[in-house]
């Protein structure tokens, strides 16, 4: 056995990367590092221990060497022993509708096509050819686009995701050394040198310069750095997820998070709790998105929110905030939960029952001879109003943007939408029907009378409103 199979072996078994009776999706180009990958499972492999399945992925990108690159696959594979199996990936279709680079629509075909084939074993994983040197070229990479801890740990051996990687401690040079001493022919795919890609420039152009003006070990350096972060995140990931789990809790379709508990810990927890809960609600969360919730979560007051992509909703709610998606998922805009506003004026030309159009409620407008006594007052559900200064006709509306009004007791008139926001109403709890009388909004019923609508001593008739389900 060769040196380096040893190695690989090794860190199978100390990983536990592979086990007994499991089948092996190798993603096979036909270039250096996947040509080596697929023989050395291949050789460790053995009867009976695990199978060997290669997929080759023709990303129609370079008709002039995917038909050759097949071909040397398949060989190889027949030489082996291992089951071939050839896939085609729309990668320019896919980068067209989704707005992505090639890399990563080719990416993400990739991957997708592998599952797919890895799912038709009942044990299944997915190798693939990542190196040492991929790894310190994707550190830098993710640090130039920005990201955080777990990014900067790299890639790891085995992920989520069934998805290995045998070679990773292992340099190119290593690999290009197995190639000649097993006489295993593989070829260069040419994108590989096509600069219009970041990968590519980082690999060829950047890694090169900080290795020679700045640290010939660099490579080294980012591996080794890469290995602490990932040490340290997989610590910090469990800590934030105890407290995660600890803090939030479902309702309905939606997640709260406990306002308290996330402000609470260190903002570097904070920061994994507010990215966990996005995950768990299926967004992709950026920085930017994380600092938006934790800014909210310090705010005072009810009723802020947040339009998060694809239709997520954030709401502050008491000491709560609420992701949902109120509207379904999908580029929505306007109110941040419950239903769209539903726009209505109703005519209320006496008393009677008034229902409303889209919420299912309906608004009683009764006419008192006697005012209410003040144990009325206090005690019923209802609102009075002093009916010499309201009158006939009024009408009942939903708020609209610039609404003032004059709550009973405050010095002076004041935005509607300030006087939700002092008496702390959700955002979603906003679209109440309101009475409107010839002088402004006379009550915002089960919230406060308007100061000049009110019942006072002089009061001969009253208006009782009440609304109900």
């Amino acid at each position: 056995m060769h040196a380096l199979e040893k190695i690989v072996q090794a860190i199978i078994r100390q990983e536990d990367l592979i086990s007994p009776g499991e089948t092996v999706v190798v993603g096979v180009s036909g270039g250096p590092d996947s040509m080596a990958l697929l023989h050395i499972l291949a050789t460790l492999a053995g009867p009976g221990d695990f199978t060997v399945v290669a997929l080759y992925v023709d990303h129609g990108l370079r008709p002039g060497e995917s038909g050759a690159e097949a071909e040397l696959v398949q060989a190889a594979a027949a030489r082996l022993k291992a089951p071939c199996v050839l896939a085609r990936a729309e990668v320019q279709g896919l980068a067209r509708e989704a707005g992505l680079s090639l890399e990563h629509a080719g990416r993400q075909l990739r991957y997708a096509l592998l599952r797919q084939e890895a799912e038709h074993h009942p044990a299944w994983k997915i190798a693939v050819a990542h190196t040492a040197d991929d790894q310190a070229e994707e550190v830098l990479l993710r640090l130039i686009r920005g990201t955080g801890r777990k990014g900067l740990a790299g890639m790891a051996c085995c992920s989520d995701a069934q998805v290995i990687r045998p070679l990773l401690n292992t340099t190119k040079e290593t690999l290009l050394r197995y190639l000649v001493d097993r006489n295993i022919p593989f070829l260069e795919d040419s994108s590989n040198r096509d600069r219009r890609f970041l990968r590519n420039r980082v690999r060829l152009d950047l890694l090169p310069f900080l290795e020679q003006h700045f640290h010939a070990g660099v490579r080294t350096t980012l591996r080794q750095t890469a290995e602490v972060l990932a040490e340290e995140e997989g610590y910090l990931a469990g800590l934030a997820l105890d407290k995660y789990q600890a803090a939030v809790r479902q309702a309905g379709e939606g997640l709260v998070l406990a306002i308290t508990a996330l402000l609470a810990e260190p903002v570097a927890i904070q920061r994994r709790m507010v990215e966990q809960v996005l995950l768990a609600a299926g967004a992709a969360p950026s920085y930017r998105q994380i600092e938006q919730v934790r800014r909210l979560a310090r705010q005072a007051g009810e009723g802020a929110g947040l339009h998060l992509a694809a239709g997520l909703r954030v709401g502050r709610q008491g000491e709560d905030l609420l992701f949902s998606y109120p509207l379904g998922r999908g580029a929505h805009r306007g109110v941040l939960a419950g239903q769209q506003r539903v726009e209505y004026e109703v005519m209320v030309t006496g008393p009677g029952i008034y229902p409303l159009p889209g919420n299912g409620l309906e608004v009683v407008i009764e006419l008192l001879e006697n005012p209410p006594g003040p144990h009325e007052l206090r005690q019923e559900r209802a609102d009075f109003l002093d009916f010499a200064e309201v009158g006939f006709p009024l009408t009942i509306r939903p708020p609209r943007p610039g609404d003032r009004f004059h709550p009973l007791g405050a010095p002076g008139a004041k935005k509607l939408a300030d006087f939700f926001t002092d008496q702390k109403v959700a955002r979603d709890k906003r679209q109440r029907p309101l009475l409107v009388a010839a002088g402004g909004i006379a009550v915002v019923p089960g919230l406060r009378v308007a100061q000049w609508a009110r019942v006072t001593p002089a009061t001969a008739r009253t208006l009782r409103v009440r609304v109900r389900q």
